[in-house]
């Protein structure tokens, strides 16, 4: 049992000490191509998924709508005479029209669109897809809801980033005849349909369904999942280890970008209004675009007091601008501004990547890859929201279809993680490599004490007389052990196996041999171990066990006793002199 013990700690103790630098790196560039093949894969199966849905028994909605900015119940009727509202074309942002007609980035409006269905559609339940609606909807099918996503004022809360997806039964639709679709809209800084807009088969609607519920909402929450416990992870390392700042800075980016991700997939009305979730969106980026390039000046030893300065300033002017002066009428001007900055912000982060490659800090090429990523996604994001603030109606297809920010943070986390995991790595090496120079000054004062008491001992204790039936017996032993030197032997067994005190067996064998027994044994292991060292490509662990020792630190502090070096040092130099 105690064999399997130190079987297995010596196995954990040669994987932590594999797991150098270099080591991190490999895997790191490994972890690099799987992600970027995941990614790739991703990609391509959305816009496979986009290019299925767009056929097959899908009945589009995309075009033309009829909009009023105000409010009455009667607009949901099927009957409702609509003539007079103007046209809007949809998916699009409806911002800047409905600002136009109330004067207000906030407010209620009605969409509607008069559809016909061929007369072998119904007896079965259809399946409506309305894309993503800022900020809420209830929408109505010939007069009768069928479904909402939000709430409307006075318990506003916005759902902008969720898919709308709504089930119409059979009863409702009047085949072969006029089918009216009603939009209601409560809109705050966002107004807009975009996404895939369409009537469908039950089938095909619970596909896309389940696939836009999972891509848009359940891997946000997958992401934040997998940031806590990192989170809590580097937070105790700094808790532990206080003179290492960048493992702060890296669980206040993480904190602030969950904030970020929190906004588009969040169920729960939190935030109390709007405006304060506007606030907290705006103060999370700010803290993100601050914390990120301080982590990095920290991991790539880059001394930039001033810049640090500025982004402190930065955060604690969004912060007190929040708090103070921001409100709806000039929340789209400072959203505009902080998207603007932090964009900026953004190309520094991207600078500090690539010059850290260029000159070859510490880390770069084991974190630029994840860095520049989660960069290129958060000025994406940026300019994303940047084109909602502003209401520009852009349609420019998948790119912009979607936020990358969740995804480019995944990385982030990897990467951050990656290189955290690396200092500590080193760190643990230094220690590694002082308890190495420790345990190499002991064992060389233990051969030096080890002499010293040899040659008293030969002055001072009697000479042991070896008779001719001694020697028979000594020799015994002495083939027995060359025979089994790899099994578990001890003193007690080997006397007993010649029928002599165990003690005096110690004696006759050193006074025979000029040797002790169990160095005798010990050489034998060692002089196998050095063979196997030069003419395999096996681990030490491996080794050292396969020639009779029980763990590997004995091993490593008996092989400098008979060899003059460590078992690492004594392979390398064998394999140089073997290529030489």
């Amino acid at each position: 049992m105690s064999f399997q013990i130190s079987e297995i700690s010596g196995y954990i103790r040669v994987l932590i000490n594999s797991l150098n630098r270099q080591t991190v790196f490999k895997y790191s560039m490994a972890l690099v191509v799987i992600l970027m093949t995941l990614g790739m894969m991703l990609f391509v199966g959305v816009c496979a998924h986009d290019a299925a849905t767009s056929e097959g028994n899908r009945t589009s909605l995309a075009g033309p709508w009829k909009i009023q900015v105000s409010d009455d119940e009667r607009y949901a009727g099927a009957d409702y005479d609509d003539s007079s509202w103007d046209t809007v074309r949809l998916p699009s942002s409806m911002m800047r029209y409905a600002e136009n007609k109330a004067g207000s980035i906030t407010g209620i409006l009605w969409i509607r669109r008069t559809i016909y269905l061929d007369r072998v559609i119904p007896k079965q339940d259809i399946g409506l897809i309305l894309g993503r609606i800022g900020n809420a909807d209830e929408t109505y099918f010939n007069g009768v809801k069928i479904g909402g996503t939000g709430s409307f004022p006075p318990h506003e809360f916005s759902m902008w980033n969720h898919p709308r997806y709504y089930e119409v039964p059979a009863s409702l639709v009047r085949p072969g005849g006029k089918n009216v679709i009603a939009v209601r809209i409560w809109y705050y800084l966002f107004c807009e349909v975009l996404g895939t807009l369409a009537l469908t088969d039950i089938k095909d609607w619970q596909d896309s369904r389940t696939f836009d519920n999972f891509l848009l909402i359940m891997v946000n929450y997958i992401i934040i999942a997998a940031g806590m416990p990192l989170f809590i992870i580097f937070f105790f390392f700094f808790i532990r280890r206080r003179s290492s700042p960048e493992y702060l800075f890296y669980c206040l980016q993480l904190a602030f970008g969950l904030v970020i991700i929190l906004e588009l997939c969040n169920y729960w009305n939190i935030y109390g209004n709007n405006l304060n979730r506007f606030k907290i969106l705006g103060i999370g980026w700010a803290g993100l675009n601050v914390m990120h390039p301080i982590f990095l000046h920290r991991i790539y030893d880059l001394r930039r007091t001033l810049i640090e300065q500025a982004l402190w300033l930065y955060l604690a002017a969004v912060v007190f601008m929040a708090l103070v002066f921001t409100n709806i009428t000039w929340l789209r001007v400072h959203g505009v501004l902080l998207i603007l900055v932090t964009t900026g912000i953004g190309v520094y982060n991207l600078s500090c990547n690539f010059s850290a490659l260029y000159k070859k800090r510490p880390y770069a090429k084991l974190f630029a890859f994840f860095g520049v990523t989660v960069v290129i996604t958060a000025i994406h994001d940026g300019f994303v929201y940047l084109v909602k603030f502003l209401a520009i109606d852009v349609q420019w297809g998948f790119l912009f279809k979607y936020m990358l920010f969740p995804y480019g943070a995944a990385m982030l986390f990897i990467g951050t993680s990656l290189v955290l995991v690396s200092r500590f790595i080193g760190m643990t090496d230094e220690i590694e490599d002082l308890n190495t120079s420790l345990e190499n000054f002991v064992i060389e004062n233990a051969l030096l004490n080890d002499q010293l008491k040899e040659s008293q001992s030969h002055k001072k204790s009697p000479s042991v007389t070896i008779t001719t039936k001694t020697e028979e017996k000594i020799i015994k032993v002495k083939q027995y052990i060359e025979q089994n030197y790899t099994s578990d032997l001890s003193r007690e067994g080997l006397a007993a196996s010649i029928d002599v005190h165990p003690d005096n067996l110690g004696k006759l064998f050193k006074s025979y041999t000029s040797q002790k027994l169990g160095d005798y044994i010990y050489e034998l292991r060692v002089r196998d171990a050095a063979k196997k060292l030069t003419e395999t490509d096996d681990t030490i662990i491996n080794i050292a066990f396969s020639v009779g020792f029980e763990s590997l630190r004995t091993f490593n502090r008996i092989f400098p006793k008979f060899m003059g070096t460590t078992p690492e040092k004594y392979r390398k130099m064998s394999k140089k002199a073997i290529v030489e």
